[in-house]
């Protein structure tokens, strides 16, 4: 019998009871005699040894979801990293494979700008992943979680009020906190006070927080982001990229030839996004040539695809940049087209270096078409404004959040843009200034052409903060009088900043107020009895009205409201046919 038999067997025979496990890393113990946090436990070791209860088991932790119209991020509180992030959509979605709802509900993908069904679409696809991230990503119980929901700055209504009803009526999760992604994102770097840029998907929003109160009113936003840089780089990848398909039999293993311009069915969303994330960078700041005349051609879209950018800013864009640039080329293996050979290995996509700089110009430039200001007006837009007091303390503490700015070298391109819009103007020093009294003609001759440079420096106001002016969160910050500016948060990756806050805003339980699902279900019930009554209102009204004129509203057919005779304008009656149905009902009722 072996050594470990013996002793087991000596134990059970001087009545002490003992249990074996199977040890999985010896640990050391630091000797402790408190209980609580500062009790002995494995140092080193797995964290469900520690004194806090581990995520999976315990259900103090709350949920952290941080939900984008296209990228997800879902974990527990308390931990440094999401458990999950996961796109928004499937890729094998017939109607849409990029975002999951719009800002605008007509401009959602397979409604036909029916904003109702475009209504249940956004509620169908917020139950399903609502459910995966429970059931699938962290397989927990949700009616034993509270929840907190990290809300973007311009989130629309609709979509929050979605997430509330999926959660309480079928997930059955006790409390909900809506919390500012702002805030959190300042959290995570350990301020309360800053300028937060989120450079999303849909949009880029500037939300100025002071002292953990995000001041909603002033905040910014522009559709120059991450759905404007992938339009952009999917349409210069299918003019100017270069397909090589693989070989066309065994006779012949030399690659087919080069061809310019990626096809279409190649150039997919995971595609774009994968060159994006694996090959581009920003690039500095262009210089314009002196001898650079702008052309103006007419050209028009290619058909049979909405996401291309208009040909003429290709054009410009490859004109532009494509000689000035020193990045090389990248090269990506991918599947081959339709009707090509699937067993003869892979196609190759080359990526040229001006595109791989320069696709993301679109960002730092103001789209005249749509009204669109760049990223940073959109900034200085906001630090204009903003109480001359709070100018200066927002603007030395700018913190850059969103997955689109993790692009390597977005943020130190920023603040150069940035710095550039605050220098004053070069002035004339060959003339001296005039001298002239108040009031006099040359004083008004001066003062009017001042007035007519005022478009030419929209940020005058802002010109003594160029000393001021540092992000947080900036890889290479400047060397300032006092050490570094900027640079000075915590090296979170910038897409996590928001989710990050959220899980130390839910181990620390200091969200925003929670609501819970009785409070959801009275306020519920309420509005549900108040629509009610109206209804019923509406319909004895109806009925009243079709007594004292007549005729019922829904026994009219096709026609047109009556103009009534004093001349104001005012419809009133119906006329089918040329003949007047029903007269003005303004004066029945009176009567």
């Amino acid at each position: 019998m072996s050594s470990w038999s013996a002793t087991a067997a000596r134990s059970t025979s001087a009545g002490v009871t003992s249990s074996y496990t199977t040890p999985t890393k010896r640990a050391a113990f630091a000797p402790s005699a408190e209980a609580g946090p500062s009790r002995a436990r494995p140092a080193g070791a797995s964290p469900a040894y520690s004194s806090r209860r581990h995520s999976l088991y315990g259900v103090e932790d709350r949920i952290v979801i941080d939900p984008g119209s296209r990228i997800w991020k879902v974990g527990f509180s308390g931990e440094a990293n999401p458990r999950a992030a996961f796109f928004s959509q499937d890729e094998d979605d017939p109607i849409s494979s990029t975002e999951a709802w719009e800002l605008d509900l007509e401009r959602l993908k397979g409604v036909r700008t029916s904003r109702s069904e475009g209504d249940r679409l956004v509620g169908v696809r917020i139950v399903k992943k609502l459910r995966e991230t429970f059931v699938k990503h962290l397989m927990t119980d949700p009616k034993s979680r509270k929840v907190i929901v990290v809300e973007n700055t311009f989130l629309p209504t609709y979509v929050k009020e979605h997430i509330a009803r999926a959660l309480f009526e079928n997930l059955k999760v006790p409390s909900i906190s809506f919390t500012p992604s702002s805030v959190l994102s300042l959290a995570a770097c350990g301020r309360i006070t800053g300028l937060v840029v989120d450079v999303g998907w849909l949009e880029t929003s500037v939300t100025p927080v002071y002292y953990s109160r995000p001041i909603f009113t002033l905040s910014q936003s522009t559709p120059l982001a991450g759905r404007r840089l992938h339009a952009r780089m999917r349409s210069l990848l299918h003019h100017y990229g270069v397909y090589v398909p693989p070989p066309s039999s065994l006779d012949n293993i030399q690659p087919g030839p080069r061809t310019e311009g990626i096809p279409l069915s190649i150039l997919t969303d995971r595609m774009v996004e994968r060159v994006l994330s694996e090959g581009c960078f920003v690039g500095g700041v262009f210089l314009e040539p002196e001898d650079e005349v702008e052309m103006d051609v007419d050209m028009e879209m290619p058909e049979g695809d909405d996401d291309l950018e208009d040909l003429r800013a290709i054009r410009c864009a490859r004109r532009r940049f494509e000689g000035s640039s020193s990045a090389k080329d990248m090269f990506f293996k991918v599947s081959p087209a339709k009707g090509e050979a699937k067993d003869m290995g892979s196609a190759t996509l080359i990526v040229p270096g001006w595109v791989r700089e320069r696709a993301a110009e679109v960002l730092f430039a103001d789209d005249d078409d749509e009204e669109a200001e760049s990223i940073t007006h959109a900034i200085l837009g906001c630090l204009l404004k903003l109480p001359i007091d709070l100018r200066t303390s927002l603007a030395s503490s700018i913190l850059i959040t969103g997955g689109t700015a993790s692009l390597p070298g977005l943020i130190p391109r920023l603040r150069i843009a940035l710095l550039q819009r605050l220098l004053p103007r070069p002035r004339d020093m060959t003339s001296s200034p005039p001298v002239s009294v108040i009031d006099s003609p040359a004083y008004r001759a001066k003062e009017t052409k001042q007035w007519r440079k005022r478009s030419l420096e929209p940020y005058k106001d802002l010109y003594g903060l160029t000393e001021e002016i540092a992000i947080l969160n900036d890889p290479a910050p400047l060397e300032g009088a006092d050490g570094s500016k900027g640079g000075k948060a915590p090296r979170w990756v910038p897409s996590l900043l928001s989710w990050v806050g959220g899980s130390l805003a839910g181990s620390l339980k200091t969200s925003s107020p929670e609501l819970l699902r009785e409070t959801y279900d009275t306020l519920m019930a309420t509005s549900i009895s108040r629509g009610e009554a109206y209804r019923d209102e509406l319909e004895a009204s109806a009925v009243e009205i079709a007594a004292s004129v007549g005729v019922s509203v829904d026994e009219l057919r096709t026609g047109e409201a009556l103009n009534d005779e004093s001349g104001l304008g005012r419809r009133r009656g119906w006329r089918e046919g040329g003949v007047a149905v029903v007269g003005d009902w303004s004066r029945v009722i009176r009567v």
